[in-house]
C-alpha cells in the first residue's frame, strides 16, 4: 500500500511517499519547479507515485517561496524575477544538508545510494545539492539549465554585475563540470525548449564526461519546457536503475 503524507521534515513542509510493505527503502529527494509546489496528498505527482511503488522513500519538499512557504515577498518577482528566483534557490540549497540528514533518519529510510532529482528550477537546486553532498549516489535534472544564467537576453543584461550573476558563475554545473565527475548524472530536456535549450545541457554532459564523468542526456524532440510521458518514463526508469529499490523488477 502506498502511503502519501504531508510531513514536516527538518522544519520543511514535504510530501512523503512510500510503500508500507517495505521496512527500509532507498531515498529519492525531489525538488519541484518555479511555478510548482510539493503537491498534495490528494494530487501527488504520478512519477513520484511510481517511484514509491518501486520501493523508494520519496520526499518532495516545498522550496522557499513556494506552496506553504510562499510569503508576501513574491511581489519582488515582478521587479527582478531572476534575482528573486536565485535567492529562493540559494536558501533552499543552504537548508538541504539538514533535510538530507533528517530524511535518512526516518525509521523506514535506508542510507545506501540516496538520490536527488529536480524539475526546472528544482533541477538547478538538485545540481547544486548533488555537487555539495558526496553521499548522494546519482542525480536527475529535468529541464534544468546547467549554465544557471537567465536565458532571456534582456534579463541577462539586467543581471550582469549583480551578486546573482557571480552566484550563477559559482554554482553553475557548466562552469564546474569537475564537481560532477565520478558519479552518474542524467539531464533530461525538451528539444523545443527555449527556456532551457537542450544544447546547453548537451555541452555540460560533454564537459563532465571529458573529465571522466558518467553523464547522460535524454531529449524528447517533440516538446518544449515540459515533462512529457517519454521524459517521465526515462526519469523513473533511470532512478530505479541506479537506486535498485526492493520492489523493482530485476530486469530494470
Amino acid at each position: 500500500m502506498i502511503e502519501i503524507a504531508r510531513r514536516e521534515i527538518a522544519g520543511i513542509p514535504c510530501l512523503a511517499l512510500r510503500e508500507t510493505r517495505v521496512a527500509e527503502a532507498p531515498v529519492v529527494i525531489h525538488y519541484h519547479g518555479w511555478t510548482g509546489n510539493k503537491g498534495s496528498v490528494e494530487t501527488p505527482d504520478q512519477s513520484l507515485v511510481q517511484l514509491a511503488s518501486a520501493g523508494f522513500v520519496v520526499v518532495a519538499p516545498d522550496c522557499h517561496e513556494h506552496g506553504e512557504r510562499r510569503t508576501d515577498a513574491w511581489f519582488r518577482a515582478q521587479l527582478n524575477g531572476w534575482a528573486f528566483v536565485c535567492e529562493a534557490m540559494d536558501r533552499t540549497r543552504r537548508e538541504a544538508p539538514g533535510l538530507f540528514e533528517a530524511v535518512l533518519a526516518l525509521p523506514y529510510s535506508r542510507a545506501d545510494r540516496p538520490q536527488v532529482s529536480g524539475l526546472s528550477m528544482g533541477g538547478l537546486i538538485a545540481q547544486m545539492v548533488f555537487a555539495e553532498n558526496r553521499s548522494l549516489a546519482a542525480m536527475v535534472s529535468v529541464v534544468g539549465r546547467s549554465s544557471f544564467f537567465q536565458a532571456d537576453e534582456w534579463c541577462r543584461q539586467a543581471q550582469r554585475g549583480t551578486r546573482w550573476d557571480s552566484w550563477c558563475a559559482e554554482y553553475a554545473t557548466q562552469s564546474h563540470p569537475e564537481r560532477f565527475a565520478g558519479r552518474p548524472v542524467l539531464f533530461v530536456d525538451g528539444g523545443q525548449d527555449t527556456d532551457c535549450p537542450a544544447a546547453t545541457n548537451a555541452e555540460t554532459v560533454r564537459l563532465i564526461n571529458a573529465r571522466g564523468g558518467q553523464a547522460e542526456h535524454f531529449v524528447d524532440p517533440e516538446v518544449g519546457h515540459a515533462f512529457s510521458p517519454s521524459m517521465r518514463a526515462k526519469f523513473v526508469s533511470w532512478l530505479i536503475g541506479h537506486g535498485a529499490p526492493p520492489l523493482a523488477p530485476p530486469t530494470i
